[in-house]
């Protein structure tokens, strides 16, 4: 008998909510949701074949799907998995709609395709997204990058790239490796291995050395050393962790700064470490004839680009609203433009030395753009 009063609360709280779950909280139908997959032959140089791969989600109850494909250059198609042959060079949106009969729901998905053209000219351009590092050309067209040959990489962040010698060096931070890579001849080796999470890099070309830092301070090596283990601390004792070492040739120095607080330089000799600023946070800096420049973290979502004189002063704002800390600022010396990445929007943005003109050159989603450089013109 002492269990019935328990019974019948079991079965008036059941009874109620079901009562509300049929009533007043409705659970929604499944929507349908747009969704591919593509992949390109020929390494997205024209002519160009895409094979297109519907991931959407259609559920049983809407009915059936129509798909219609818009491959942004005029061609459409009403197939489920099209193939399609991209035949001009440019940066196309491709966009999936799927209609269904029984709700009548429209959902569409949009991707950037870039296809190449492999007489294209210009100045060759590099970026990396921490996976792969891409390959395009400084133009007047809009930008197209396709995917180098090599990787995936476990978190590159940083390149530096050596004209003269043809060779591209990319760090990858959670491999604790320093890639070089033939941008000629497309080989890729090991340069330096074991170290302790290379981001930035800077190359020394009167003395032929090549600068990163890592978790406690700054090391380097001499370009011409085929030993991977080759290493030589050249700061210690930063433990606010070291980040976007850059270099000034004219007066021989090298500037760091800290991700969780500081801006430094020191003499290529060795001397004169300075802490030049205590506040600014962030991964990245770039000497621009008189000029300093470096990301600082003002709150999230909110990064902000500065510059300073060289020792620090005179500190103003390039701009702001950056997405994420900056890992890679690149200067473009034709044209006289500073380049950084917007890694949360996908984007590779770009200002006069002044912060005017400020535009979005180029957009790719779930890019995330890390470090930029700029090669040899074609």
């Amino acid at each position: 008998m002492k269990n019935i009063p328990a019974l019948l609360a079991l079965v008036v709280v059941t009874l109620l909510f079901n009562s509300c779950a049929k009533d007043d909280f409705p659970v929604p139908a499944a929507s349908t949701v747009s969704k591919f997959t593509f992949i390109i032959d020929n390494d997205s140089y024209i002519p160009a074949k895409a094979t297109f791969t519907n991931k959407s989600i259609v559920p049983a109850t809407v009915g059936k799907a129509y798909y219609t494909w818009n491959f942004g250059d005029g061609d459409r198609s009403t197939d489920e998995n099209p193939v399609h042959t991209f035949l001009q060079p440019g940066t196309f949106t491709v966009k999936l709609s799927v209609k269904t009969d029984i709700s009548q729901e429209i959902s569409e998905s949009t991707q950037t395709i870039a296809i190449i053209d492999p007489n294209a000219s210009g100045i060759q351009t590099y970026f990396t997204d921490g996976s792969l590092v891409y390959k395009g050309f400084l133009n007047g067209t809009a930008p197209a990058f396709s995917a180098l040959p090599i990787g995936p990489f476990s978190a590159s962040y940083g390149m530096a790239i050596d004209t003269l010698n043809s060779k591209l060096y990319i760090s990858d931070s959670d491999a604790n490796i320093i890639y070089r890579y033939d941008t000629e001849t497309g080989d890729i080796i090991t340069f330096r291995s074991g170290l302790s999470s290379p981001d930035g890099l800077a190359i020394d070309f009167k003395t032929g050395k090549l600068y990163w830092d890592t978790d406690s301070g700054i090391q380097r090596t001499d370009l011409s050393s085929t030993n991977p283990t080759d290493v030589e601390d050249f700061v210690t004792g930063q433990d606010n962790d070291p980040e976007g070492v850059s270099i000034d040739a004219v007066h021989n120095k090298l500037y760091w700064i800290n991700y969780d607080g500081g801006l430094w330089s020191i003499n290529l000799d060795g001397t004169a470490k300075t802490e030049l600023l205590p506040t600014p946070e962030g991964a990245s800096t770039l000497v621009v004839g008189n000029k300093l420049y470096f990301d600082y973290y003002e709150a999230s979502g909110d990064i902000h680009l500065k510059s300073t004189d060289l020792s620090g002063g005179n500190m103003s704002t390039v701009t702001t609203g950056i997405s994420k800390i900056v890992f890679g600022l690149g200067y473009e010396a034709t044209n006289k433009k500073i380049y950084w990445g917007d890694r949360s929007a996908g984007k590779i943005m770009r200002a006069n030395l002044d912060g005017s003109g400020i535009e979005t050159w180029y957009t790719k989603a779930g890019s995330s753009p890390r470090a930029i450089v700029f090669g040899k013109k074609k």
